[in-house]
């Protein structure tokens, strides 16, 4: 997934759904989403240097249109103007941390983020 930023702005914000990648069972895996402290790195491509390192981010459940629809969840991150203060490449990650341990976000394609040297995107 690709997602573009003007260089200094803090929308749009990043929005990725929650993939359950088959291994834990769904109650299981909503118990781990809601159970957990949620964080976002975002590193620089060309370098590998990181520009935000384990920052706070949060998700949301999606309202369900049919009671029977199983549950959706998505992460997101709201970019401050620091974080977008140099155009770029970057590969970003979302990390669930709780008492059992550390969980890279399963997603069906890596996170490529593009800071645009304008704001037009």
């Amino acid at each position: 997934m690709e997602f573009s930023i003007g260089k200094n702005s803090t929308l749009p914000i990043l929005k990725m759904q929650v993939v359950n990648n088959g291994k834990t069972g769904l109650d299981e895996f909503n118990q781990v989403i809601e159970n957990s402290a949620i964080f976002f790195s975002m590193k620089n491509m060309k370098n590998g240097s990181y520009k935000i390192l384990n920052s706070p981010a949060g998700f949301v459940e999606r309202t369900k249109e049919n009671i029977d629809a199983p549950t959706e969840y998505y992460v997101y991150y709201r970019f401050s103007s620091g974080d977008t203060r140099t155009a770029g490449l970057y590969e970003g990650e979302f990390m669930f941390r709780n008492e059992e341990g550390t969980y890279l976000l399963p997603i069906r394609e890596k996170l490529t983020i593009k800071i645009n040297e304008t704001n037009v995107i």
